[in-house]
């Protein structure tokens, strides 16, 4: 017997074409991840709403790359940020579930996520240190 086609259900992610044809699909969402250092990565330690920006805190990190499946956040220095109130902030819903998928929040409410993620808080920043205007939360396997 034959099988002619091979039906994957959808699911949240990234499909990836491997050498057998078939499409195959990640069970978790896909993280805004860029490798190299011109991308900029903190792994947060703490959060705090300041005046007219949220204070954050953690250690500078760099998504190194090496393979469709093979990556991984190397740690490196101390580093503080700015974030602007009005910032963009990108969170998982359930930082145990990325396959729920990430929900925006606002940049005051960086404390609390930074808190409930403790497993690995790691935020892709954009913007200068000194006003940073989005974080979006990354995930790997």
């Amino acid at each position: 017997m034959r099988i002619s086609k091979l039906v994957v259900p959808a699911i949240i992610g990234v499909a990836a074409s491997g050498a057998t044809g078939l499409t195959v699909a990640s069970a978790y969402p896909a993280a805004d991840h860029s490798c190299g250092p011109a991308h900029r990565y903190i792994q947060a330690k703490s959060a705090t709403v300041k005046a007219h920006r949220v204070v954050l805190t953690g250690v500078r990190t760099t998504l190194v790359c090496g393979g469709p499946d093979d990556s991984s956040f190397q740690p490196g220095g101390r580093l503080t940020l700015k974030v602007l109130k009005d910032a963009t902030v990108k969170v998982w819903k359930m930082p145990e579930d990325p396959s729920q998928g990430t929900k925006t929040v606002a940049a005051t409410d960086l404390p609390h996520w930074v808190n409930k993620n403790r497993s690995e808080p790691v935020y892709k920043i954009h913007g200068p240190a000194k006003g940073v205007t989005r974080l979006v939360e990354q995930w790997h396997p």
